[in-house]
């Protein structure tokens, strides 16, 4: 199958975006909350999903499986690329601008050689193949080792210290197992790099140290200045820098919000005049500071897609997606009882809990919800996503607010979901419960974020004038 019918054949697959973006802004704004205190997990790719749907999921950090490893005509790093669909990469590596690096370690029988990189605004990309009789494809899977096939640090290990990152699974060509890595600079000062420690401690089953110090030649980019504001209510976004890269796109920016919703973000879609959207690829907060009734931030974008060189401007289309944590309550109180959204005016009413086979069963109406402006599967999505929590396992922060990470292992999902009357939005879900357990033991976690956060609010647009920058 050639690129192009592939590329048409995933075009014509109904890909849930609604529910894939409610998961991506889940994703995205707990990773920009806990930066600093919890660096985030590295992810793998799958090869069957189409370039701008693994640059999306690349965000969020969702997690793949390798659909297929064996790849024994593939001679050649770059069609590593093409195959997991890392548009980066693959655009460097035609365009001549992935620095040949071909620097090897050998331990316990198992030869890693790097083979290229490339640094484009802040990804930088490490392509590699590993050779030796012990090595197999036999050593993936269940208990056999990490899923991607290898395990891999930065700088001293630290976790810490680690950068995002995303790695492609072990391939098998003609020259070894392949497998390619991004890593994302985190800092300030991009420029201020000069090689990238890097230690591989496991590959294909196989226990070792390989370690290296990859030189880190970061291609030239075109950088300006840039102006632009757009306020609405107490939100504002204003525009500062934008850095056109041979394969990426960046845009450092400032975004106001007010200290109600500090857990809001401004997102940007951003297309050319010719109709080219960027495709979008992740986010870094570079500094944020609450200043009474606001929260300011500091925002560097990284677009995986170049300006076109016949591209005379940019239009920037900012949508606020307002969020709040989730609403934990009792399940042990007067029927009938409402369970209220603390930002919004979302509310569930509880009409009927009972203990059944093992199962609490909870009947809810919810209310306040326009069903004209969202779909039936966000609310759906909303009605699947109500969790049960053990009231003494419910976590709380400094603020006082409720920890979901803190949570996250003993939220119990219901193991099914009924939709009972779609015109009053009735509901029936069942959770698995502790028999030793009363109903007073209880608490029902509601993701009211879940609709307030698929009803973006529009601001007016921004443009940038490309010409101007010549």
């Amino acid at each position: 199958m050639n690129k192009k019918h592939f590329q048409t054949e995933m075009e014509n697959i109904d890909f849930p975006k609604m529910e894939a973006d409610t998961a991506i802004d889940k994703g995205i704004q707990r990773a920009r909350d806990q930066k600093g205190k919890e660096r985030k997990k590295k992810y793998k790719l799958i090869s069957t999903v189409s370039s701008t749907a693994a640059a999306s999921f690349l965000a969020a950090g969702l997690v793949f499986a390798p659909v297929s490893n064996v790849l024994a005509a593939v001679p050649v790093i770059g069609s590593i690329y093409e195959k997991y669909g890392l548009n980066i990469g693959e655009n460097l590596w035609k365009g001549n601008l992935v620095t040949e690096i071909n620097e090897s370690t050998s331990n316990k029988g198992v030869d890693i050689t790097i083979s290229n990189a490339y640094y484009d605004g802040n990804v930088i990309g490490v392509a590699f193949k590993a050779n030796g009789k012990a090595l197999s494809l036999d050593n993936l899977g269940e208990n056999k080792g990490p899923e991607i096939g290898y395990s891999y640090h930065l700088f001293n290990g630290d976790e810490q210290n680690q950068w995002s990152s995303g790695a492609t699974g072990i391939t098998e060509t003609e020259e070894g197992y392949v497998g390619t890595m991004e890593f994302y600079n985190p800092k300030a000062d991009l420029s201020d790099i000069e090689s990238l420690p890097l230690t591989f401690t496991s590959i294909l089953g196989k226990e070792g140290n390989w370690q290296f110090d990859v030189p880190i030649e970061q291609i030239p980019a075109v950088e300006s200045d840039v102006e632009g504001q757009v306020v609405w209510g107490g939100y504002t976004l204003e525009l500062e820098k934008l850095v056109k890269g041979k394969a990426t796109t960046m845009l450092s920016y400032r975004t106001t919000l007010p200290a109600s919703g500090k857990h809001d973000n401004i997102q940007l879609t951003v297309t050319d005049n010719l109709g080219n959207r960027l495709s979008k690829h992740h986010a870094d907060t570079i500094s944020s500071e609450e200043n009474g009734d606001s929260v300011m931030k500091n925002i560097r974008e990284l677009f995986g897609s170049k300006v076109e060189g016949d591209a005379s401007k940019l239009i920037i289309q900012p949508e606020i997606r307002q969020y709040e944590q989730e609403t934990t309550a009792s399940i042990d109180q007067t029927l009938p009882f409402e369970i209220e959204s603390e930002r919004f005016s979302y509310f569930i009413r509880v009409t009927n809990t009972q203990v059944k086979d093992g199962q609490l069963v909870v009947d809810y109406a919810l209310g306040n919800v326009d069903d004209q402006k969202l779909s039936q599967d966000i609310i759906d999505n909303f009605a699947n996503y109500i969790m049960l929590i053990e009231t003494d396992d419910i976590q709380t922060g400094e603020s006082g607010e409720t920890d979901p990470n803190q949570m996250i292992n003993h939220q119990i999902r219901s193991v099914k979901t009924e939709l009972i009357n779609k015109e009053s939005l009735q509901f029936q879900s069942s959770f698995p419960v502790d028999a030793a357990l009363t109903m007073g033991d209880y608490s029902l976690i509601v993701p009211f974020g879940t609709l307030s956060s698929n009803q973006p609010i529009k601001m007016d647009p921004l443009e940038i004038n490309l010409e101007e920058r010549e």
